[in-house]
């Protein structure tokens, strides 16, 4: 696991900002994705809630070479990229493309109510996953359909690391040898 720019030093506090930034705090072993509280590291680092520099060049499939052009998201192989970074979750693809907002400084009410978790509100035609802004309905629909998927990862960490991150990769845990699809286990391997 590489080093993340939203994770604190192991004497730096950063609760305060986590949240906002799906940053990690060393200080106190827990972090942020999506407006969720994420106690496993291995989950966290594996959402990838930052990006990754790729290169291009390296990506032979069509659909992965026009998103990487477009800002978009390949659903092939399951990596969005923004700003020329990579994603490697529908989730955190649909985060990087949001804009981030402190609750205290969200004038709306229901736009405010809704960073506590996620929702759309119809008059600011706003929806918010935690403290990210997306404009687009589409775009909202998507975040929040993977932040369900990534909700559950989150709580099989408890038990599982590697289930957890199987969760969100639509992969077989190692440990488990249980295969996961859309936050389902579809099949154990013999």
């Amino acid at each position: 696991m590489g080093f993340d720019p939203a994770s604190s030093l192991a004497d730096e506090c950063v609760c305060a900002t986590s949240r906002a930034i799906n940053g990690w705090c060393a200080i106190h072993e827990f972090g942020y994705i999506g407006g969720v509280k994420v106690t496993s590291r291995w989950l966290h680092e594996a959402a990838d809630a930052h990006g990754h520099q790729v290169d291009p060049t390296t990506f032979n499939c069509t659909d992965c070479r026009r998103a990487i052009e477009t800002d978009g998201f390949c659903p092939t192989h399951r990596i969005g990229f923004v700003g020329k970074l990579a994603y490697f979750s529908r989730l955190t693809y649909e985060l990087a493309r949001g804009e981030v907002r402190r609750a205290p400084s969200i004038a709306c009410a229901t736009c405010r109510k809704n960073s506590e978790s996620y929702g759309w509100c119809a008059r600011s035609k706003i929806g918010m996953v935690g403290e990210v802004a997306l404009r687009d309905r589409a775009s909202f629909d998507q975040a929040v359909a993977a932040l369900k998927i990534f909700m559950i990862a989150n709580e099989t960490a408890r038990r599982c690391d590697r289930c957890a991150v199987a969760i969100i990769t639509d992969t077989e845990c190692p440990v488990c040898r249980i295969a996961y699809k859309d936050g389902k286990a579809v099949a154990r391997a013999s």
